[in-house]
C-alpha cells in the first residue's frame, strides 16, 4: 500500500493528533472528512451494526465491495454501534470526551434527538467542533427538508445555466455533493485553525444549496448587481453568453473537443481560420468579425467552427489550434481519462490491495503537499472492522466487548468476509 506520490511510510502528516467521529454517509459528508484523514486525522466513522451506512450499497459490486463507497472512506476506522441503544450512551460519551470534531449529515434536528447536538457535546467537551453537512442549512424554511445533489443543482441555479435553449440539464456528475463536501473540509480546517486562537470549539454550518449558489457566484454576482441575464446557450456552446469561439466541437471521426478561442489571444478568428485551413471566403465570414456579431447569433457562429472542425479528426484539430496558441482540449471518456499520461503522472490513480475486493484503484489525491503529504494508511474498512481496537482504546476488556456483541450494540467484525447487502 502507498501514498498517493507512491512513497512509502510517510510520517508528516498535517493533520495528525486531530480526531473526527464521523456520523455522515453517501458523499457530502464522507468526502469531506476524507480530506482531513488522508492528511493525518484519525476518523473514526460510526456506522449501524452489520450493514453500515447506507452508502455501502450504491453503485456495482467487486466482490460484493462497493468501489462507489470505498472512494471517498479510505483512511477510516469504522465503529458499527446502535446508538439509539442505552448501552452505547457511554461509548459515544467518551469518543466526544476524547474527539476536535462530531460531523454528521442527517437532516437537522437528528443529531439533537440521539442527544449529540453541539449544546450536549460541549457538556462533554468544550473545545468540541460541532459540523453540519445538511440540503439547506440548520436553520430556515426548508431545514427539514430532504437534500440532495439534484434538488440542490435545481434549486440552486445549477441546471437553469446548464443544458440547451430547449431543455435544461444537470450536470453529469454528484457535482454539488463533492462541492458542498470541500466547504466541509474547509470549514473544519477553518474552525480548528480558529480553535487554535480562541481555545473555543464552535458550529460549522455548510448546506448543498448554498454551494450551488457558490459554484456560479460570478454570474450570481452579476444578476445581483445588473440584473444581466443568463439564458442557455445554444448546443455546443458552453456557456451563456459565449459565442462558438468557446464551445465544444466534434471531429470527422465522431470524437469530440472544446476550443476556447476568445480569451488569451488576439486575433483568434484568424488564427482558428489558420489552424483549420479556411479559405479566403471563410475566413472573410462577416458573422466572425466581432464578438458582437457572433453573440447576435451564436449558432451560426458554432456552425461556422464546427464545419471548418469536421475536416479533421479530433486530435489533428486539437494539435493543429494548439500550434496556433489557441486553447485547446480532447472530450476526454473515461478509457482515455485514465489512460491519460498527465493524469497518471499527477499520480490520480490510487493501486490498493484489498482483502475483500483484491485489487482496487480508486482516484487519487487532488491537493500536493510537498512537505506533508497525504497518504493512505488505512483501506475503506469493513462495517465494523475496528470495533476491537477502537473500543479496546476507550478502556473496554475483552469481555465488555464480547457482551457488547452479543447484545447487538455493536455489528460486523473484521473477522466477517463479506459485507452483508
Amino acid at each position: 500500500m502507498t501514498s498517493h506520490n507512491g512513497s512509502e511510510n510517510q510520517t508528516q502528516l498535517v493533520y495528525e493528533g486531530v480526531r473526527i467521529l464521523d456520523f455522515t454517509q453517501l458523499e457530502q459528508g464522507p468526502s469531506g472528512t476524507q480530506v482531513l484523514a488522508d492528511f493525518g486525522a484519525e476518523v473514526i466513522k460510526v456506522e449501524r451494526p452489520d450493514i453500515g451506512e447506507i452508502g455501502r450499497r450504491n453503485g456495482t459490486r467487486v466482490n460484493g465491495w462497493s468501489p462507489h463507497w470505498a472512494a471517498n472512506n479510505r483512511n477510516k476506522r469504522s465503529l458499527s454501534l446502535d446508538v439509539k441503544d442505552p448501552q452505547a450512551r457511554p461509548i459515544l460519551d467518551e469518543l466526544v470526551r476524547r474527539s476536535d470534531i462530531v460531523v454528521s449529515n442527517f437532516r437537522p434536528g437528528v443529531m439533537e434527538r440521539l442527544g449529540l447536538g453541539h449544546e450536549d457535546l460541549v457538556q462533554l467537551n468544550p473545545r468540541i467542533i460541532s459540523a453540519y453537512a445538511s440540503g439547506y442549512g440548520r436553520t430556515g424554511p426548508y431545514r427539514h427538508r430532504r437534500g440532495q445533489d439534484l434538488a440542490a443543482q435545481a434549486m440552486g441555479g445549477i441546471i437553469a445555466l446548464t443544458g440547451s435553449p430547449e431543455q435544461p440539464s444537470a450536470i453529469g456528475t454528484y457535482a454539488v455533493d463533492y462541492l458542498a463536501a470541500m466547504h466541509l473540509a474547509q470549514g473544519m480546517m477553518l474552525a480548528l485553525a480558529a480553535r487554535d486562537r480562541t481555545g473555543q470549539g464552535q458550529v460549522v454550518d455548510v448546506s448543498l444549496l448554498n454551494s450551488s449558489i457558490a459554484m456560479h457566484l460570478q454570474e450570481g454576482s452579476e444578476f445581483l448587481n445588473r440584473r444581466e441575464a443568463f439564458p442557455r446557450s445554444p448546443g455546443g456552446i458552453a456557456h451563456s453568453g459565449s459565442t462558438g469561439l468557446y464551445g465544444i466541437y466534434t471531429g470527422i471521426d465522431g470524437k469530440s473537443f472544446v476550443l476556447v478561442a476568445d480569451v488569451f489571444v488576439d486575433e483568434p478568428w484568424s488564427r482558428i481560420c489558420q489552424a483549420l485551413d479556411a479559405d479566403e471566403a471563410e475566413t472573410a465570414n462577416p458573422l466572425m468579425a466581432s464578438t458582437e456579431s457572433m453573440k447576435a447569433d451564436p449558432a451560426r457562429s458554432h456552425a461556422v467552427v464546427q464545419a471548418l472542425a469536421s475536416r479533421f479528426t479530433r486530435d489533428e484539430c486539437v494539435s493543429r489550434l494548439e500550434k496556433q496558441d489557441l486553447l485547446s482540449a480532447p472530450v476526454n471518456d473515461y478509457d482515455e481519462l485514465f489512460d491519460d499520461p498527465q493524469v497518471l503522472h499527477n499520480n490520480m490513480i490510487l493501486e490498493l490491495e484489498h482483502p475483500v475486493a483484491g485489487a482496487m484503484r480508486l482516484v487519487g489525491m487532488p491537493v500536493k503537499l510537498s512537505g506533508t503529504p497525504g497518504t493512505v494508511r488505512l483501506l475503506p474498512p469493513m462495517v465494523g472492522e475496528h470495533n476491537q481496537s477502537i473500543l479496546a482504546e476507550l478502556g473496554l476488556d475483552s469481555a465488555q466487548i464480547d457482551a457488547l456483541r452479543h447484545s447487538g450494540v455493536v455489528g460486523a467484525e473484521s473477522t466477517r468476509q463479506t459485507p452483508a447487502w
